[in-house]
């Protein structure tokens, strides 16, 4: 009950998502919520609050050894080891999308993908996807996606990382 969306420039990378939170029949809205940004990168997810909130501190204390795909995949299975010593989780439940080091990542359970251009996460991913390939920015994505989406809410959360040139 979400809606992330990540957009690759050559210059910088723009991150964005809305703030709903569900409980039962009750919902939310924190700008807290399914994006957070620590020391070494921007982690953005959908799916269960405590997940999350999990990865949220898992991350505070690990980061990737790299931004690749592999790099990625370690540190999910770090992540899931760590998880499931401290839960009875058996798998990754939640969506992804992690920002490290100038490049952008696209995380569904153990399925890693480097994004190059453009992608969404969520409830709301039909319509953000259907506005980023119309040209639009993430911002007015996401905005669209709470505007027609029973499961996405506003206010909107909005991260610019710039890229350094490689010299």
């Amino acid at each position: 009950m979400s809606v992330v969306a990540v957009k690759v420039y050559k210059d910088k990378i723009e991150i964005c998502s809305d703030s709903i939170l569900v409980n039962g029949n009750t919902q939310e809205k924190d700008r807290g919520a399914k994006i957070f940004k620590n020391d070494w990168g921007i982690i953005a997810d959908v799916g269960i609050a405590s997940e999350g909130c999990l990865m949220y501190i898992f991350s505070k204390t690990r980061k990737p050894r790299e931004a690749s795909v592999d790099g990625l995949m370690e540190y999910l299975f770090d992540f899931f080891v760590w998880l499931k010593e401290k839960t009875d989780q058996t798998s990754l439940e939640n969506h992804y999308i992690i920002v490290f080091n100038g490049k952008a990542f696209l995380i569904e359970g153990f399925y890693v993908k480097e994004v190059t251009d453009y992608t969404s996460i969520g409830a709301g991913m039909d319509f953000a996807l259907a506005c980023l390939t119309l040209g639009h920015t993430v911002e007015e994505s996401v905005k669209v996606a709470c505007h027609l989406s029973t499961l996405c809410e506003e206010p909107i959360n909005l991260f610019s990382v710039p890229i350094k040139p490689n010299k």
